[in-house]
């Protein structure tokens, strides 16, 4: 499988836009912007752990069964294989997320809502 290179882009999305911020060996750390109303998948990350850090903003974070609003500067801890989303509250959300190990393609969607 052929590897992308994210350094020095701004990945767009539905949502809003990611970019890589910082990666080594055994991390990758992302800036997210997700717009107003708008919303990550849900999805998991099989053998990743994640890392949110709300630098701005308010967001909405949930999981199958529960969901949790967070604020600057909150932090959240997303163990292996658990399903979440990020909503922005606010006119935007500005998160870093940190994965580990970094592994771009370690990635279950349940559902989306831009198909």
């Amino acid at each position: 499988m052929k590897k992308t290179n994210y350094k020095n882009n701004i990945v767009k999305k539905p949502w809003g836009f990611e970019y890589l911020a910082y990666e080594n060996d055994e991390v990758g750390i992302w800036c997210l912007n997700i717009e107003k109303d708008q919303k990550t998948s849900m999805h998991c990350h099989p053998k990743k752990t994640t890392g949110l850090i709300l630098l701005d903003g308010i967001a909405e974070v949930s999981f199958l069964g529960d969901k949790r609003i967070i604020k600057g500067p909150d932090k959240v801890m997303i163990r292996r294989g658990l399903f979440h989303s990020t909503k922005s509250l606010s006119n935007k959300a500005l998160i870093l997320e940190i994965e580990t190990p970094k592994d771009k393609h370690d990635l279950v969607r349940l559902n989306d809502s831009y198909g």
